[in-house]
């Protein structure tokens, strides 16, 4: 679907829906096209589990649901609401004090971050998606193109099309001849080594482009004994990118659903140190502001380090039993894969 709403004002499916339904041109064009929701919710809505052994199954989506339990009694634990601070408008939508602070305090500590991150460098978003819509939004105009390297996970053509209507640019490491409007790299959170991060940096630095990080997986990495010397996750954080980028021009983004196994939570956060996507993000943050009480219980997790250490080890150690479970049957029933 072309991302650039005046050529689809012609599409006569969209205008039937737009007549049908008397929606906008935009409206009737992400009904007709991009609803991926609303066709998946009969299926998700009876999901399998050992109580309902006749529910579906669901492959397309990546939740990792191995520490629920876990993950479920320490909310329990820890779920406790202050009148001021979660009943009413609070700090407002750019996220709770308390979050931003644990999150920077993570950043800096767990991610090895070569300056300290503070609260004034996050932003709380319900979720990666919405870090994604919202940055994009700030940056990009319609029709822009952002540069993803290839493969590529599906999911971010609906963050990065449906509100913003901006092209998701899938390109090879070789080379992106051809295409104009681009605004920035963005890199989805595959372990590359600091040289290829620095790589990309430069190459963002020198064309004047954003460069965004997804480092949503940073510690949903395991050991595969058939891959021997496996490149360990490197923050784009950690590395010292003085004279390669301008710190304005680069975006981390991270959430609680994967390393936390929370992806219901619908918890995120954009970290970067440019104040004008800042502000264009809260401005429009008030119609996605996740609740403060939520936000604080993600903010508890991070707090404690002694459970986060022991959460994250017994995470990963259950992520290599599973591995070793279903790349077994794999083998088994000469279905190829690809190792991790």
């Amino acid at each position: 679907m072309n991302s650039n709403l005046g050529s689809v004002a012609n599409d006569e499916y969209v205008q039937s829906m737009l007549n049908k339904y008397h929606l906008s041109t935009r409206g009737a064009c992400n009904y007709a096209y991009r609803d991926v929701w609303g066709p998946r919710e009969k299926s998700m809505g009876d999901p399998w589990s050992p109580a309902n052994p006749a529910g579906t199954v669901i492959l397309r989506l990546a939740e990792n649901s191995l520490m629920h339990k876990e993950v479920g009694e320490f909310l329990r634990a820890q779920m406790n609401v202050s009148p001021v601070e979660h009943l009413t408008y609070s700090t407002g939508p750019r996220g709770s004090r308390r979050l931003r602070r644990a999150a920077a305090a993570f950043l800096t500590e767990r991610f090895h971050s070569q300056k300290p991150i503070t609260y004034h460098n996050i932003l709380v978003t319900p979720g990666l998606a919405s870090a994604i819509d919202g940055v994009t939004f700030a940056i990009c105009n319609e029709g822009d193109g952002i540069l993803i390297p290839q493969p590529l996970y599906n999911g971010f053509k609906v963050d990065i099309l449906n509100r913003s209507n901006v092209r998701v640019v899938g390109v090879k490491y070789e080379g992106i001849e051809g295409f104009t409007g681009l605004d920035d790299l963005f890199l989805p959170d595959v372990n590359k080594p600091p040289e290829t991060l620095r790589e990309f940096a430069s190459f963002c630095g020198k064309n004047d482009l954003h460069f965004i990080s997804d480092e949503i997986y940073a510690f949903s990495v395991f050991p595969n004994p058939k891959i021997p010397k496996p490149t360990p996750f490197t923050s784009i954080l950690a590395l010292n990118l003085h004279g390669v980028i301008d710190p304005a021009r680069m975006h981390i983004l991270y959430g609680a659903s994967k390393d936390f196994c929370a992806n219901g939570l619908h918890m995120g956060f954009v970290c970067t140190n440019n104040e004008g996507i800042m502000g264009a993000m809260s401005s429009i943050g008030i119609f996605s502001w996740s609740p403060h009480v939520l936000q604080d219980a993600w903010a508890a997790m991070m707090e404690d380090k002694q459970w986060v250490e022991k959460f994250m080890t017994q995470k990963r150690d259950l992520m290599v039993d599973r591995y070793k479970m279903i790349t077994a049957f794999f083998s088994k029933h000469g279905i190829p894969y690809y190792e991790m």
